[in-house]
């Protein structure tokens, strides 16, 4: 067998022949015959046709695959023929059989009618059969590419739909998200004016200071290098870091232990809670709360309301502790006499480490423009009384820390309470009275005056109970003259 015959066979298995319809088309009855025979014997379904007309209104009524045309015809030849099937079925498969050796007739067929292949009479039936098969298979192939290509672009449209409507979900999801983020953002942003009105309704002088603390806090954020979202985090905080103070009566907003009273203490000391408990809820506000509620803890874990220490705290609450009793001393919240600037931020430095974190300490000083916080004494002195001998005060070691600005009081009068949550004056009577030899000396009536705790023999001559009752209640010694109390 060659293997033109062997390449037929293999068409013949890949392809059900019957399925195919095959249009011979010649005026000689007896070739028509001749041709429906071979290809019945092939396992080909066969039509035939004696002119063109006759085999236009076959192509019209049945699904053809492959057409056989003689050239020679009646009425139209076999190049017009083909010409009009390629116009109107161009998927057939055009064939040319001729017994003329004309070679313009063969450029004819080609051009007009565009062929598959130009057979010659007399044939050779194999090779007929051979050829048909052969385009038979192509045509199988051209109508599955065909249909893959159909297949592809329906689903690029069914793809393309999809994703239409999948971008119309994701705008309307997306512009659902933007309103009810804008809503969000809205009440946040409605919440906090509402608070901050209502710290105004409550006290102005409050909301004033509160306003402070945030502008300053903000700078140290900055320097800090927080990011953008941490530093309006920081701000918002400082706005509304005495919002637990709402609920206070107006006699504890300056004062609160004025009376001594434990209860009174309590309900003080709550008031950063208070500030967590109102805003921790709301959104956005989880942050913010968690430094309000924790702005009275100190560096060294004598604050309140859990007495958290150094780290414990976030950066947040370290800095509105700092900056906040900053404020407290410029505006004579704590009591005191209002001090400048300088000084206070040199009487918060004197606490780094203890009551204040160091680096906040750093950036206040930083934010304030005062490089050197120890180059001046607060109010120009070294903390002694102006009336103290010049090479005294010039002997003060140079680690000793400057004190903080002691409390002068209107018309002589004194408050029982000398530090916030720590000591009042009778629990000072109290104590000194134990010690043979010390006694309490009250200057603060005088200028730059403190409240002073001396010993008889000098400061070498007290008990070691005295000097650590004193050191754990804030009071600082000068070794010419005794112990004397910052007020902070």
């Amino acid at each position: 067998m060659s293997h033109s015959n062997a390449s037929t066979d293999a068409v013949a298995h890949a392809l059900d022949l019957s399925h195919y319809v095959i249009l011979c088309v010649d005026d000689e009855p007896h070739i028509s015959s001749a041709l429906r025979r071979i290809f019945d014997m092939a396992g080909f379904s066969v039509l035939v046709a004696a002119s063109a007309s006759e085999a236009l209104n076959l192509l019209a009524e049945n699904e053809v695959h492959v057409v056989l045309s003689d050239m020679h015809m009646p009425e139209m030849n076999g190049a017009d023929f083909l010409a009009q099937v390629r116009i109107r079925w161009p998927k057939i498969m055009r064939l040319m059989l001729t017994g003329t050796t004309d070679s313009s007739v063969a450029i004819d067929a080609i051009n007009k009618g565009e062929i598959y292949r130009y057979l010659a009479k007399p044939w050779d039936n194999d090779e007929l059969v051979c050829v048909v098969r052969e385009a038979i298979d192509k045509y199988a192939l051209i109508s599955e590419r065909d249909q893959l290509l159909d297949l592809t672009k329906q689903q690029n449209s069914e793809l393309s739909n999809m994703v239409n409507i999948l971008e119309e979900k994701v705008q309307e999801r997306t512009a659902d998200l933007t309103k009810s983020l804008t809503e969000l953002r809205g009440s946040y942003i409605a919440s906090i004016k509402a608070y901050s009105k209502l710290i105004v309704l409550k006290n102005h002088g409050l909301f004033v200071h509160s306003q402070a603390v945030a502008d300053l806090c903000v700078k140290i954020a900055r320097l800090a290098g927080c990011s953008q979202s941490e530093v309006q985090d920081i701000y918002i905080a400082g706005l509304l870091h005495d919002l637990g103070k709402i609920g206070l009566p107006e006699s504890m907003l300056i004062n609160f232990n004025s009376q001594g009273d434990e209860y009174q203490r309590k309900i003080y000391e709550s008031h950063p809670k208070s500030g967590e408990d109102c805003l921790g809820s709301l959104y956005e506000m989880g942050q913010i709360a968690s430094y309000i509620g924790m702005h009275h803890e100190r560096f060294d874990g004598t604050g309140f309301p859990k007495g958290l220490k150094g780290q414990q705290t976030p950066f947040g609450a370290r800095v509105l502790c700092a900056v906040e009793a900053y404020e407290e001393l410029k505006t004579s919240l704590t009591g005191t006499d209002k001090l400048s600037s300088a000084d206070a931020a040199r009487m918060i430095h004197q606490q780094s480490g203890k009551l204040f974190c160091p680096d906040v300490c750093h950036l206040l000083m930083k934010a304030l423009g005062i490089d050197k916080p120890d180059s001046q004494p607060l109010g120009s002195t070294d903390g002694a009384d102006e009336s103290e001998p010049a090479h005294h005060r010039g002997n003060t070691p140079a680690k000793a820390e400057h004190p903080l600005k002691p409390s002068n009081f209107a018309d002589g009068q004194k408050t029982d309470v000398l530090i916030r949550n720590v000591l009042t004056y009778s629990e000072l009577m109290a104590e000194i009275a134990q010690h043979s030899g010390a006694c309490i000396v009250d200057e603060r009536d005088k200028p730059k005056g403190y409240l002073w705790v001396r010993q008889a023999g000098g400061v070498h001559n007290a008990s070691p109970k005295l000097v650590k009752w004193l050191k754990d209640h804030r009071f600082l010694i000068n070794q010419e003259k005794g112990w004397f109390l910052p007020l902070l």
